[in-house]
Parts: C-alpha cells; sequence; structure tokens
C-alpha cells in the first residue's frame, strides 16, 4: 500500500488553531511514522491494519507552513501552502451548496475583488454509501479565493469567511458537505438513527447495488421515454417553429409571467412554445446580450432569430442566456422558448425579471407573447433519488470528515424535512449529539439558518399539492436552540417569495459570521434580533373581551423598529388566539424593548400569541437596533 494520506491532509490545508491538531493516515503495517510540523516531530506506529494516527501540537493561527511525513523506509510525503486559522464544516442541502456562480449578477465586486489565500474551501462531490463510513473522500481539494476558483464556493460559506475573517484576520476553512433536496435524515449514521426503523430498513434496502443500480436506470429509463416519446410527438418540432418565418394567426395570446393554472393551460402535460417579436436598437444590434428569462417549470430551450442560446433541463435554475455577437439585428427580431411541463405545475415565475439587455440598452420582455401547444401527454414517472436515503451521505461525505479536527458546523438546511416537522427536534438532537461524539468535543458549537420566507405553494410539484408546514417547521427550528452549544441564525426577511434559492447570500454570511464571532471568537458584537424575556397579559374589559397583551424582550438596546422592503410598513403578521382556537388579528405597538398589543373585541381568553406564523409575511418584520430581525415565534400564555 505504501504512505498514504486522506484527501483533507494536502497542499493548501486549513488547521484548527488552538486545539490539537489530527493527522493519520495508512501504510504498511508496523511501520514508523513520523511527523515533523514547526520545529516538532511526532512519532508512531501503524497498527494491524496499516492505519496510523496521532495528534500534534495546538497552534496560533498564521502560515503558509509546511509539513513533512515519512515513513522509517524513506517514503514520505511534503504537504505545502498550509495555514493554520479556523475550520467550518458547511452542510446542508441545497442553500448550503448554492455556488457563487449563481449569484455572481447580485455580487460582481465581491467576485472582483475575492482573491485571499487565507479562505479556503475543500468541496465534496456528492456521493453516497449504504454499506456504511468511508473513511476518506473520493474527491476534494483545497482552494483558495481567486477569480480562477470562487464561481464553485458555495456563497452562503464564502459570505460568512470573507465576513469572520475581515472581522479577526484569522485563516478560514470551509468543509463544504452538501447536496441540494438533501434530508436531515440523509447525514446520520446508522447509531444516529435507532430506533428509527423505517429509516434503517430504507438505508438497508439501498446497500443492494444491484437494486440500486437498477433503480438508477429505471430513472434514466423513464426519463428518456418521457422526453422521446413528446419530441416525437411534437409538432412545433416537426413543423419547425424554431424559425422566424412560423404564422402565428391561430396562436393564441398570453402574458408572460404567468402560472399556468391560472389560464387555459391549467394542469397541462406536455410542451408548449411560446413566441415574441421584440425590437432593438442600434446599442444591442450585432452586439452580444444577455437574456434573462425568470425561472420556468419545468424546463427549456430557448432561440433567438431561428438561433439556440441555451437549454435548462429542471425547474429551479435562473435562466440567463448569452445572445452571441452578430445574432441581434436593429428593428425586429424574434424569441422562441420551447417550454416542457413534467407534472402540469407549469409556470413562468411571476416577480422575476425577463429582458434582453446589455449595458447599453434593455428591453423588457414581459407582457404578450403568442402560445401554441406542441404535445400533450402523461405525467412523468417518480424519480428515485436514490442519494437521499437515510445514512448515505453520512457514510459516504461526512463521516470521512470526522478525523478532521474542526472548530464548528454550519447548517443550513429543512425545505426537504419541512413536510414532517415533528421529528426534526429530535433528529437534529441526534445528529448534534453524534457529531460531537464523533468529533470528540461535547460542546462543538452548531449555528444553523432557520427558514426563510418563502411561498411554499410554487414548491407543491411531487408532493400532492401539499405544500410544506414551513411556519411550524420554523418554530421547531427555534426551539432546536434549546440544545447546548447551538445558535441560530433568523433568515425570514432574507427570502424571495417566488424563489427557493434566494440569492442574497451575503447577508446570510453575515448572520452566521456575526454568531461565530459572539460564540468562538470572544467578541462583544451584537448577532441575533429580539427575543422574549417575558409576557405580560392584562384584561381591560371582561365583558367585551378585551386585552393587552405586552411581550418584554431583550436583544434590543436602544429599542425596536418595523421595516419592509416591499411589503407593508406595519406589523401585520402578529395574532394571539383564543381558547376557542380562533385567530385575531391584533394592533401592535413597539415601544422601547415592549411589543404591546391591543386585543380589542377578543370574546374568549387569550392562549397564544404567533408571529409570522405562515410561509411569507405580509407586513413590516421587527428588528432591533442592530438591524437583526426577530425571528418568528408561537407562545403561549
Amino acid at each position: 500500500m505504501g504512505l498514504k494520506l486522506p484527501r483533507l491532509i494536502s497542499d493548501g490545508m486549513i488547521l484548527q488553531q488552538k486545539k490539537k491538531v489530527h493527522i493519520w493516515g495508512w501504510d504498511e503495517p508496523g511501520r514508523d511514522v513520523i511527523v515533523s510540523f514547526l520545529g516538532e516531530e511526532y512519532v508512531t506506529v501503524t497498527d494491524e491494519e496499516g492505519c496510523f494516527s496521532l495528534y500534534l501540537g495546538e497552534y496560533m493561527p498564521g502560515g503558509p507552513y509546511s509539513m513533512h511525513i515519512w515513513d522509517n523506509t524513506g517514503e514520505e510525503k511534503i504537504i505545502d501552502d498550509i495555514m493554520v486559522g479556523d475550520v467550518f464544516i458547511c452542510a446542508g442541502q441545497s442553500n448550503m451548496e448554492l455556488p457563487m456562480e449563481r449569484v455572481k449578477d447580485k455580487y460582481p465586486e465581491e467576485i472582483k475583488n475575492c482573491t485571499n489565500p487565507a479562505i479556503r474551501t475543500f468541496k465534496i462531490t456528492e456521493h453516497t454509501n449504504y454499506h456504511g463510513p468511508l473513511s476518506n473522500h473520493l474527491t476534494g481539494e483545497w482552494k483558495s479565493a481567486q477569480d480562477s476558483t470562487i464561481l464553485s464556493f458555495s456563497a452562503t460559506a464564502y459570505f460568512f469567511a470573507e465576513q469572520i475573517y475581515r472581522m479577526t484576520k484569522v485563516p478560514v476553512g470551509l468543509i463544504n458537505a452538501s447536496l441540494g433536496g438533501s434530508r436531515i435524515e440523509s447525514w446520520m449514521g446508522r447509531d444516529m438513527l435507532a430506533g428509527y426503523d423505517d429509516f434503517l430498513a430504507l438505508a438497508d434496502k439501498y446497500a443492494d447495488d444491484a437494486f440500486v443500480e437498477g433503480q438508477l436506470k429505471q430513472n434514466q429509463k423513464i426519463a428518456n421515454d418521457w422526453h422521446g416519446n413528446l419530441d416525437k410527438n411534437d409538432i412545433g418540432l416537426k413543423e419547425n417553429w424554431i424559425s422566424e418565418d412560423v404564422p402565428t394567426d391561430d396562436w393564441e395570446e398570453i402574458d408572460i409571467p404567468f402560472f399556468f393554472k391560472d389560464t387555459k393551460l391549467s394542469g397541462f402535460i406536455g410542451s408548449v412554445w411560446f413566441r415574441r417579436i421584440f425590437t432593438v436598437s442600434d446599442k444591442l444590434a450585432g452586439k452580444r446580450a444577455r437574456v434573462w428569462l425568470g425561472t420556468i417549470v419545468d424546463s427549456d430551450s430557448v432561440y433567438v432569430n431561428g438561433k439556440w442560446i441555451g437549454q435548462t433541463d429542471y425547474q429551479y435554475p435562473p435562466r440567463k442566456y448569452t445572445v452571441p455577437e452578430g445574432l441581434l439585428r436593429e428593428g425586429e427580431n424574434t424569441i422562441v422558448i420551447r417550454v416542457k411541463c413534467e407534472n402540469g405545475q407549469g409556470r413562468f415565475t411571476p416577480g422575476k425579471e425577463y429582458a434582453i439587455w446589455n449595458e447599453e440598452e434593455r428591453v423588457s420582455l414581459a407582457g404578450k407573447w403568442k402560445y401554441r401547444i406542441g404535445a400533450a401527454c402523461e405525467q412523468i414517472g417518480e424519480n428515485d433519488f436514490v442519494n437521499w436515503k437515510p445514512t448515505g451521505l453520512y457514510n459516504g461525505m461526512m463521516a470521512p470528515c470526522h478525523p478532521y479536527t474542526i472548530a464548528g458546523i454550519l447548517w443550513y438546511q429543512g425545505e426537504a424535512n419541512s413536510w414532517n416537522p415533528d421529528n426534526y427536534f429530535d433528529l437534529t438532537k441526534r445528529m448534534v449529539e453524534g457529531y460531537r461524539a464523533k468529533w470528540q468535543d461535547d460542546s462543538l458549537p452548531y449555528i444553523y439558518v432557520q427558514l426563510p420566507n418563502f411561498c411554499s405553494d410554487i414548491y407543491d410539484i411531487a408532493r400532492d399539492g401539499k405544500g410544506g408546514q414551513w411556519a411550524q417547521f420554523r418554530e421547531v427550528q427555534r426551539s432546536i436552540q434549546a440544545i447546548e452549544g447551538t445558535r441560530m441564525v433568523v433568515a425570514i426577511d432574507l427570502g424571495e417569495d417566488n424563489d427557493l434559492h434566494p440569492v442574497g447570500k451575503k447577508d446570510v454570511g453575515f448572520r452566521l459570521a456575526m454568531q461565530v464571532a459572539s460564540m468562538l471568537c470572544g467578541l462583544e458584537v451584537e448577532c441575533s434580533g429580539p427575543q422574549i424575556r417575558e409576557v405580560k397579559t392584562q384584561c381591560t374589559n371582561k365583558e367585551q373581551g378585551e386585552y393587552v397583551i405586552t411581550l418584554v424582550c431583550e436583544e434590543c438596546t436602544g429599542g425596536m423598529y418595523a421595516f419592509s422592503r416591499e411589503k407593508g410598513k406595519f406589523v401585520d403578521d402578529i395574532e394571539v388566539i383564543d381558547e376557542t382556537g380562533n385567530s385575531y388579528r391584533v394592533k401592535v405597538t413597539l415601544e422601547e424593548n415592549k411589543i404591546i398589543l391591543n386585543c380589542g373585541g377578543i370574546l374568549e381568553k387569550p392562549l397564544a400569541v404567533r408571529y409570522c406564523y405562515s410561509n411569507t409575511n405580509k407586513g413590516a418584520l421587527i428588528y432591533n437596533r442592530a438591524g437583526f430581525p426577530m425571528s418568528p415565534f408561537v407562545i403561549r400564555l
């Protein structure tokens, strides 16, 4: 076998400061292994299975350094460009995975000025294993932040690192183990899921490699057959509706953007063609341009003046395409979009920008379009997401991280578990305790992001029309703070009601960084919004059932204020629940550290107060003077 190191111990790595640094690897059994770092040598012997493990000293931030590892046969490894700083596991689903590539249009200056050798990421490519924990990653290498690498960084993790580095000047290492759509149980080991027999049975089922291979082949067959049959029957392909010279007298008219459910296309499954003639001036004619088409469900192919300019094969990414030089002409041009709808939930997402533009001219593509059905068909068969099953991502991606010394865990996940909030607290507690045991650190910090605002009816696809219970789920997430050593980032103001993947990741990263600065770095900084310390209920008119409820808050030095960029200017998202179960909107007054609720006209005794107990807020939100929002909550009176 010879001397071998895990992928994490490699050029460019960041070692954890102020903790004993763990170094491990493999060699022939019985060999001496020596590690030399910063003038000290450490010696160990490989065990009968050829594994070695040793702990170096505790180091202060700095670098770059080199490490020399060799055995008594003379075989050696030299690891260069090592920094010492803080290392964080960045885990979860798509909003943690979402790369800087997806937010580059929002943060062009940040990307342009990103070069920082003290910020580094180790991205683990999606991989599952249902047979047990792997000892080494199959993929991954350390990369520093620079223009050639930054677009592949997790946006949330990068902005966290950039902010915490600015505050501490300590190098930051990001180990990114995340996957879109993944559930919390995917990131948990069998020992953490003890008693969840249904999860363990599912993990056992997918431990059959032949079964998994069959599922993957079936997935591919379902997709190939559905798309193949649709393409074969699409008269738009047969008659070349891509061409500019297509008569549209018998085409219908529609306004884009729109939900199919609100039109004659309600419930439609198949392909629909959309056409529009748009006019450009000499500022766009002949020049390279960009086309933005919001998001489209489910997939699309786009053509300008009869030429293909791009396509997207699933619903979530923003449609941002490039028109090459020489294609646009001054005056009238034609754009054609072929949309495939797989499940009867088609849409051009409202609230997004639809335009063709460059720096000199922007032409709106919202408004009247012509459309015609190319072919109708049956709903596509269900896809088996084999990588989302219990234990798979833990074994394949997370478990090999455990030997690496870290500062803490950053977690952004929950959308995929929002349909079953009841067990999420228990699963989180088991995972946190399980991770702490594996890292041999009972106080390992766990900082997580609460779900943001979002109109989850947009996300009903393949869920039998049932939206995720986001309000109830956020309340479960709020309760997780009861687990010692955890901190929550509130993001109720950082979502986009029309997008599961909001691009405002800089603010999420900032709030994560402020929590870490307070919790780990010993900095006296504001890091959270107002917290309710005391509740006072006063009946002002028993006959009329009138009450005043006062919520006394902390974490609000200097008072509180209501704010919303786009929604109502008043706090309209607080309601009182009485003993009959009826809910009442109330008049809200903010007074220094108090939220005063005037409940005039409630006939029964109030039992609970709820704030933002819905998928998204309707009015202004409550902030402290440091600019951190109050978390949605449910409080029993």
